[in-house]
């Protein structure tokens, strides 16, 4: 009468029910069609002919489980929390989970604002815990915003990573208290636990703190000197210039400031932008080595440097993603910091000079339209024996940042944003505008290209009138390497962005700012189509890169800085 199938049809809970009431089921017990519950032998071998017990099923489960660790999050969000059976199932899932078989990127996004359970946080805590230094380092933007919303001892396991290295230490203070400066949201909160870090950090390393604290606030001050003797200006006047040392002067005189490192008053200057950001030179008290460079950095006050730390930090994780395949994109990747509310220092990079700087001694604000001119200033810089390896790192570097700026969406490219070392690389700087955030001029958009590709950096590798080269076959090539791979990590960037969305960054508040991540990076695409999409951009890009010069000798003429 009834069908018949090859094996036993096995409850999944331990309970099934029964009119008005329920009955266990022991853990050797079977049922078959008939409903008559049968014991299977504990000596018995599991075979195709064998009935699975629920003990044999659950640890079958549990095997299969661990290969879909990736899935977790999606899972958990299927979860009525409501009921204590399924919370029940979820706890022991995860009990037979080891740190070990949870992706970071999933432990990042189980550390989010969406995941309460406390098990499950502990989980992501414990996979953290066996991450290196450098690994900490490398994602604690996220993991101070992962503090807003974590148990005390989640917490209180976290903060231990922080104390057992200054060097990590270092930096959590300082993100720390930019974030109680700027974060309008959970400000109280990060005040509290930053107490709690200098509380346990020793008295060497509070004394330090406080002599940093120290020099910022006086920086600051000369800042807002500065402002207030040039309110309406961007081209300072030369007493500029000395007005600025002496301030400096005057503020670590009177502050009594005891630094490892000396002002360089003759090197010190007021950059001619709009916020007047302050270039400061270090020369080294005492140092082993006789001839140490100075150590040199732009400090800004107006300008909310927490975006430009997430873009800094998202293309060393992406340079790490791409080393990991043995592709070396000989990114630029300085050092920037967030010190407090709008206030902030960003490392200078040696032997860089604008693309705008360059093109103005190729012709003045006419240079923005020749092509030639680039290519002759790396001529002029690079010995005949090393044009090879230059043109090499020109063209890897300008491949990384094309497929960062895409997948970033980052805006506002004119020729002040672009840089270039002696050695040929290209890098970019100042990421005001992200995730598609465009400027526009009378309501007009002004960047009508994906990324930056313009006709002096094709001129570099040889593409003239579309001439075929193999200099950009490779950048070619470079370029859909470098897109796949982050395409295959693109968990791990959307989860970077997602976490820093309660900070309070303009340009990254809401859920729907991810999308423009998600689209970039093709997710709902195969590999193939993905391959095609990034080759259209390129080809785009080569078709307006007049679009992208015309921008930049508007830019030169108006003096926009």
């Amino acid at each position: 009468m009834l069908d018949r199938y090859s094996f036993p049809v096995v409850l999944p809970h331990a309970k099934s029910s029964s009119g008005s009431g329920t009955s266990p089921i022991s853990d050797s017990s079977t049922l078959d069609l008939t409903g008559e519950s049968r014991l299977s032998s504990p000596s018995n071998e599991v075979s195709p002919t064998t009935p699975f017990t629920r003990t044999d099923c659950l640890r079958r489960f549990k095997e299969e489980s661990v290969h879909y660790a990736s899935n977790l999050p999606q899972f958990l969000r299927t979860i009525d929390w409501m009921m204590p059976t399924a919370v029940q199932d979820v706890h022991w899932l995860l009990s037979h989970w080891g740190p070990e078989d949870i992706e970071l990127a999933v432990a990042l996004e189980l550390l989010s604002v969406d995941f309460a359970d406390l098990k499950v946080r502990r989980l992501a805590v414990q996979r953290l815990e066996i991450l290196s230094n450098d690994e900490v380092l490398k994602y604690l933007l996220q993991l101070v915003q992962v503090k807003n919303y974590t148990s005390v001892l989640a917490c209180t396991v976290m903060l231990v990573l922080e104390l057992t290295s200054k060097w990590i230490g270092h930096f959590f203070f300082w993100y720390l208290r930019s974030e109680v400066a700027g974060c309008p949201f959970f400000r109280q909160r990060m005040a509290v636990i930053l107490e709690a870090y200098l509380l346990g950090c020793g008295e060497a390393m509070l004394t330090e703190f406080q002599r940093q604290v120290q020099v910022v606030n006086c920086l600051h001050d000369v800042a807002l000197t500065v402002k207030v003797l040039y309110p309406d200006r961007t081209d300072l006047p030369s007493t500029g210039k000395v007005q600025t040392n002496c301030a400096l002067s005057i503020m670590c005189y009177m502050q009594n400031i005891h630094l490892h490192y000396h002002v360089c008053l003759k090197d010190c200057k007021v950059m001619a932008s709009k916020k007047k950001p302050l270039w400061l030179e270090f020369s080294c008290v005492q140092s082993e080595a006789p001839a140490s460079p100075p150590v040199g950095i732009i400090f800004k006050h107006g300008d909310d440097l927490r975006q430009d730390m997430l873009i800094i930090q998202t293309l060393m994780v992406m340079d790490s993603i791409w080393k990991e395949i043995g592709l070396d994109l000989n990114l630029v990747p300085y050092g920037c910091i967030s010190t407090g509310h709008n206030i902030g220092m960003i490392e200078i990079v040696r032997n860089a000079i604008t693309i705008a700087s360059v093109q103005r001694s190729q012709g003045g604000v006419a240079g923005a339209f020749k092509n030639n001119a680039l290519y002759d200033w790396l001529q002029r810089k690079c010995p005949f024996q090393e044009k090879v390896s230059r043109y090499t790192k020109f063209v890897n570097s300008c491949a990384g940042y094309c497929v960062a700026t895409y997948v970033l969406g980052i805006g506002d490219r004119h020729n002040d944003n672009i840089m270039i070392t002696e050695q040929g690389n290209l890098f970019h700087i100042d990421f005001g505008h992200i995730l598609g955030n465009t400027k526009s001029f009378l309501g007009v958009n002004r960047e009508r290209v994906p990324f930056v590709l313009t006709p002096d950096f094709l001129y570099v590798m040889g593409r003239v009138k579309g001439r075929p080269s193999l200099y950009f076959q490779r950048f070619r090539d470079t370029c859909i390497n470098a897109y796949l791979s982050l395409r295959a990590q693109s968990r791990l960037l959307v989860t970077l962005f997602s976490l820093m969305l309660l900070t309070g960054i303009p340009e990254l508040s809401m859920s729907q700012d991810m999308l423009y991540l998600r689209t970039a990076l093709q997710q709902d695409q195969g590999e193939e189509e993905a391959r095609n999409h990034f080759l259209q951009q390129i080809a785009l890009c080569e078709q307006k890169g007049w679009t992208v010069q015309a921008n930049w000798w508007f830019h030169m003429m108006a003096g926009i800085k």
